[in-house]
């Protein structure tokens, strides 16, 4: 019985990975940094919380687990070099090292190594790193909405957009994020259809999910707050408007991004390739890349895949993901939505209130963040859980998620519009 070490978030995506290593008889180990019940029912080995800044005490606690292999789901512990550790013990790992991380880590590695691939790529960008007139004056220099970009990875959204007549709210968060990080980018605003692709890759070949979007905006209409996702959707009905052009470009881009950046740290990049991009009929601009595996879209592509994910993972350990072909049944949707406290990203006015899903479909649910107590599940200020179903066409699927949606109580909120149109 092999032994696999999970390590991330108290998400649905780690519920979701840790079902499929369950399901394939591993002997599955959990490091998460928050509670996670159901990921803790699924461990027959250790479950252990263990805050993920501390990359030391997690490195530690793997190699008492002495693992075959450790899959990562988390960004910014990846960022912080724990492959690298794991890599220096021969403790076979799916992430990239810290070096090839910078991919996600720096919107500026990321801008300037899509540079050297096509400058067509990027949207118009500035970097600064002071509060100066140069920087009050090229925000107010913008005749379209205004993007504004923490460099590093932060708590909370590193993005933000605002509008032509919000220059001065744009300008206050860009010296706030100065002063507190030291380096941002502001970019142009580029209108078009925002989707996403998750590429596999064993740090030679690669392997492409079918495109999905990411609902990133609190909001009804797609407006609010940016989330980390709300909830998303994937299947060939759903994208009308991306042409078969614009997918393939989408391919060839992120198969460049991954030979460029192996070229430049002079390493092999294993694991995903998360790009996000801006498509306008046959033209693809690239919005960010990001180096773990989705939250939520995970959940969504490992319910259309045609074999396990822990199968995929040995794939990408043995080099062998060219052997792959036709693993992802875009024919069918998949749709998925989280719930979160009512007036998420605003106050915390539902945060410790009792949340009941219990009648709920337990093969939908996907298990989030939330304390647990006598028996009990309380809302914390974040994502809760997440309910993911396929169905033959978009209809369908919208239907029996937020059925199974309607079944639970409490002071709780979620996006009724995922599906439906942008």
């Amino acid at each position: 019985m092999k032994k696999v070490v999970l390590v991330g978030g108290a998400t649905g995506r780690e519920h979701a990975i840790a079902k499929q290593f369950h399901d394939e008889g591993y002997e599955l180990s959990a490091i998460l940094w928050a509670d996670n019940e159901f990921v803790k029912k699924l461990c027959t080995g250790k479950y252990l919380k263990i805050n993920l800044d501390d990359v030391d005490k997690v490195f530690h606690a793997i190699l008492e687990i002495k693992p075959d292999y450790v899959v990562i789901g988390q960004g910014e512990v990846i960022q912080r070099g724990l492959c690298d550790m794991l890599n220096n013990e021969k403790i076979p790992c799916i992430g990239p090292t810290k070096k090839l991380a910078q991919l996600e880590g720096s919107k500026t590695f990321c801008r300037d190594l899509l540079e050297e691939i096509d400058n067509t790529l990027n949207p118009k960008h500035r970097d600064f790193y002071e509060c100066s007139n140069e920087l009050e004056k090229y925000i107010n220099s913008f005749e379209t909405k205004i993007v504004v970009k923490c460099d590093g990875v932060i708590t909370g959204p590193r993005v933000r957009i605002y509008e032509i007549d919000e220059k001065k709210e744009a300008l206050e968060n860009a010296n706030n994020w100065i002063k507190d990080y030291g380096h941002i980018i502001v970019e142009e605003f580029i209108n078009g259809h925002e989707v996403a692709i998750m590429s596999y890759t064993d740090g030679k070949n690669l392997i492409h999910t079918p495109v999905f979007k990411n609902h990133k905006r609190i909001g009804e209409g797609n407006v609010g707050e940016n989330t980390s996702g709300m909830g998303t959707i994937t299947g060939s009905e759903c994208f009308p408007y991306i042409s078969k052009v614009a997918e393939e470009k989408m391919h060839k881009i992120t198969e460049k991004v991954m030979q460029t950046i192996n070229k430049k740290c002079g390493q092999k990049y294993l694991g995903s390739l998360y790009g996000e991009f801006l498509v306008s009929e046959d033209e693809v601009k690239v919005i960010e890349y990001n180096c773990r595996f989705g939250n939520p879209s995970s959940m969504n592509i490992l319910s259309i895949m045609k074999i396990s994910f822990p199968q995929l993972c040995e794939h990408i350990l043995n080099g062998t993901i060219n052997e792959l072909e036709n693993i992802f049944d875009d024919k069918i949707v998949s749709l998925s939505a989280y719930v979160v406290p009512k007036e998420y990203t605003l106050n915390k006015k539902y945060v410790g209130t009792e949340v009941d899903f219990s009648n709920i479909n337990e093969e939908l649910f996907y298990c989030g963040n939330m304390d647990y107590k006598d028996g009990k599940y309380y809302l914390k200020n974040s994502r809760a859980f997440a309910i993911c179903a396929t169905a033959s066409n978009i209809e369908e699927a919208r239907n029996i998620v937020y059925k199974e949606l309607e079944k639970v109580k409490g002071n709780i909120y979620y996006r009724g519009d995922i599906g439906n149109g942008e």
